[in-house]
């Protein structure tokens, strides 16, 4: 990454300021989901970074808006916060449970009727 070891460590356990060129490159290096590193900085919570990585979840987020035209982007302005939490949580359930089967079927069990 052209750091030295002691700046990685730094960099990795939190002790640096967030450096949005440096997460890149991090990502980039690893083949990690930049945006998953940015939100679990952000929220808090590293193991959203750790379960996101290889999936590339946020990143995949960030495509789809990016598909939005200008239409769609003011659509979607419009709508009240609480209605884009609504709609959030029930398309992030409907993915939970086909990652679920998915899981299931990994692990050689029965589908869920």
């Amino acid at each position: 990454m052209g750091i030295s070891p002691r700046a990685y460590q730094d960099f990795e356990n939190g002790r640096t300021g967030l450096l949005l060129a440096r997460v890149r490159l991090f990502a980039d290096i690893l083949k990690l989901d930049h945006f998953a590193i940015l939100a679990a900085f952000h929220l808090g919570k590293p193991r959203i970074a750790h379960v996101f990585a290889h999936n590339k979840f946020m990143l995949v987020q960030a495509s789809a808006v990016d598909e939005f035209d200008n239409e769609m982007q003011d659509a979607v302005a419009a709508v009240d916060p609480l209605t884009v939490l609504d709609a959030h949580l029930q398309f992030y359930e409907q993915l939970a449970e086909a990652g679920r089967a998915q899981l299931r079927a990994a692990d050689g069990r029965r589908p869920k009727d």
